[in-house]
């Protein structure tokens, strides 16, 4: 596992994921939401983007959080480990709403300075549409891609542990 992509529900704990398995592997965390938004909750182009997540992309070792369907198929591409946090809406919600909680009025550590978390409804009816993905068909797409599917945080957490052990050999 050294170019890992991490994909789910928004609110389901990707990007906390990420961090934690970046602190234990030592593998940098790239968080897709700081490549896309600029301060303020500003958008970057396509092209701004496009370029930053290339310059990623060439890195030897990564874990990349995020959805952005539109770069899924490249990001996965260069990875070897796909790991999808597979949660019921409920509980994305619940990790969004206590996101918000914590973070309210505040830039969250894997978000870009100045994009203070505030309630977005429109993001709560993304969260209610989110599709899975089909990953029977990303399996046929990407036949040497390892695919890790988390359902619950207890999974999360049995896997980081599995992961812990594995690094410390």
């Amino acid at each position: 596992m050294e170019r890992i992509c991490i994909i789910g529900c928004p609110g389901s704990g990707k990007s906390t994921l990420a961090a934690r398995l970046a602190a234990q592997t030592g593998i940098p965390a790239v968080h897709l939401d700081q490549l896309f938004w600029k301060e303020n909750w500003v958008q970057r182009t396509a092209a701004e983007f496009d370029e930053l997540l290339a310059e990623a992309l060439k890195q030897s070792r990564w874990i990349m959080d995020g959805n952005f369907a539109r770069t899924l198929p490249l990001r996965l591409g260069f990875a070897d480990t796909l790991v999808v946090y597979d949660l019921p809406k409920w509980r994305s919600l619940l990790g969004y709403f206590k996101r918000l909680r914590r973070y309210r009025g505040q830039s969250r550590p894997d978000m870009t300075p100045g994009c203070a978390e505030k309630l977005d409804w429109e993001f709560v009816g993304y969260i209610l549409k989110f599709k899975r993905e089909d990953l029977s068909a990303l399996q046929r797409e990407f036949p040497d891609l390892t695919i890790i599917r988390l359902r619950s945080h207890r999974q999360a957490e049995d896997w980081l542990g599995q992961v812990e052990r594995v690094s410390k050999l």
